[in-house]
């Protein structure tokens, strides 16, 4: 990896292109083999990024998190087209006992948001809120990106086909 290259084109990102601030961190083997951050965390430009900035990232987990749960279906020999409901009864819901594993994956289940206010640090408490929630649409007759549900989602399905959860 040519660091140098790295570090230019990351600093890029603000001089050039008006980044508000980022941090990247590449590892390999392992080990840590880029370390960068820069620009600012606060939209006035005022409060520099540091090493300890704490974001958000909820979109960068969706494809690991779908990978790993299609790691747990293969393994068991799950075919996408099974029900959400099979492995996980409580699901069943509210018009939601037909939604497929391929729909859920897909942002095509009808549970793009919730429908009431849930402290989103409740695991426990969105879990139960998506189970007693009916579809925003019919599932599978539209897409619409499941931004904040999504994790809760497939992690709740690789728990109740594993028993691990996604960050075990």
């Amino acid at each position: 990896m040519n660091h140098e290259r790295l570090a230019q084109l990351f600093r890029e990102n603000f001089e050039r292109y008006g980044e508000l601030g980022a941090a990247i961190s590449v590892w390999q083997h392992g080990r840590p083999i880029a370390e960068l951050h820069g620009g600012f965390r606060d939209a006035k430009r005022e409060q520099p990024w540091t090493t300890d900035t704490v974001v958000l990232f909820w979109s960068a987990t969706k494809g690991l998190g779908s990978a790993c749960l299609l790691h747990a279906l293969q393994e068991r020999e799950v075919k996408l087209n099974r029900r959400v409901a099979e492995f996980w009864p409580e699901f069943s819901q509210a018009g939601k006992s037909e939604i497929t594993l391929a729909q859920l994956l897909s942002h095509q289940a009808g549970l793009s948001a919730l429908d009431g206010i849930v402290d989103v640090l409740d695991y426990s408490a969105v879990v139960a809120a998506l189970e007693k929630q009916k579809p925003l649409w019919p599932p599978g007759s539209a897409h619409g990106y499941h931004a904040r549900t999504f994790g809760f989602l497939i992690d709740e399905v690789t728990r109740r086909i594993t028993g691990q959860r996604i960050s075990q």
